[in-house]
């Protein structure tokens, strides 16, 4: 039984796939409530006609930690799992990781195992970000090396973490109440990690449940304007960094980012010599454009909160 647990899902643009995650937390015991961050697409109107569903509306974008926030702020629950509409979890995943809070008090949050579609691991968890790490991120050296990929980890046992991943997680309302819930100044991007390192700081530990499986398809609401999410990604990056690593290593990091820019362009412009590549090469150029107008005359602080 899972009455003492509700899923937010939170939802811009979710397409059909908002109804087959619905559909899934629909067959478990829990509460649903989705939020809507003004999604265009009629996803809503897919939804299965239950008053088991409680819809929260937004009226805009408030991006993915703030629209969790105005679900968990509904939700009366002593649990709270917060999902994207691309993940599908059934009811022993939702009671394993209930079970799991249950037996340890001193975990605030936990995450699943997440595969994708043809059944591969994702890495949906890791340990707390270096200024070594983002220094590696904008030489991309992280391409060669993917260890440096914000140090993640693969846990075959129930294990402490420093972060997982926020496409699927369940926590308990206390624990989000101790921080506020999400950061409101993160539109979207590094707000699970901000949160579960928030969370430590006040004594609750984040543990990563790979006993626990979920499916998840990925990127549909970002691969509707990918270049647009390229730069909510850097400046969420960018005001992390400040709030984690300090202002130095933002500034580092933000000199930096010319160089990174200078790379990732030049891979572009020779990918675009592939007819097929042209139009995500149109796309990253011009996103990699407003990043480096920004970098070079905005401080991290500029974004705080803001959408696109």
């Amino acid at each position: 039984m899972m009455s003492d647990l509700t899923v937010i899902v939170v939802n811009w643009n979710g397409g059909s796939q908002l109804r087959e995650c619905a559909d899934a937390i629909l067959d478990t015991d829990a509460d649903l409530i989705v939020v809507d961050n003004a999604s265009s697409d009629g996803s809503l109107a897919g939804l299965s006609d239950t008053d088991r569903i409680t819809i929260v509306q937004t009226g805009e974008n408030l991006g993915f930690g703030r629209g969790a926030n105005a679900g968990i702020a509904r939700a009366c629950t002593t649990y709270v799992a917060v999902l994207n509409p691309d993940v599908f979890v059934d009811s022993e995943t939702l009671t394993t990781l209930v079970d799991y809070l249950k037996l340890n008090e001193a975990v605030g949050l936990v995450g699943p195992r997440l595969d994708a579609p043809d059944g591969e691991r994702l890495l949906t968890c890791g340990q707390r970000p270096r200024l070594s790490d983002a220094i590696c991120r904008k030489l991309l050296l992280h391409l060669v090396f993917p260890f440096f990929r914000f140090r993640r980890v693969r846990p075959v046992e129930p294990s402490e973490v420093d972060w997982v991943t926020g496409a699927c997680m369940v926590g308990r309302r206390e624990a989000f109440a101790s921080v506020d819930g999400f950061d409101k100044a993160i539109f979207m991007y590094f707000e699970d990690v901000d949160v579960c390192l928030r969370l430590q700081s006040v004594g609750w530990e984040v543990h990563y449940v790979p006993t626990a499986r979920a499916r998840h398809i990925g990127g549909h609401s970002s691969a509707q304007a990918f270049d647009l999410m390229l730069v909510a990604s850097d400046r969420s990056y960018r005001y992390f960094t400040a709030q984690h690593l300090g202002p130095f290593a933002a500034w580092l990091l933000s000199s930096l980012t010319p160089l990174e820019l200078l790379l990732r362009s030049t891979g572009w412009l020779v990918a675009a010599v592939v007819p097929s590549k042209r139009s995500a090469a149109r796309s990253r150029l011009r996103a990699y454009r407003q990043l480096l107008h920004e970098n070079l005359i905005t401080s991290p602080e500029r974004f705080r909160g803001s959408a696109l």
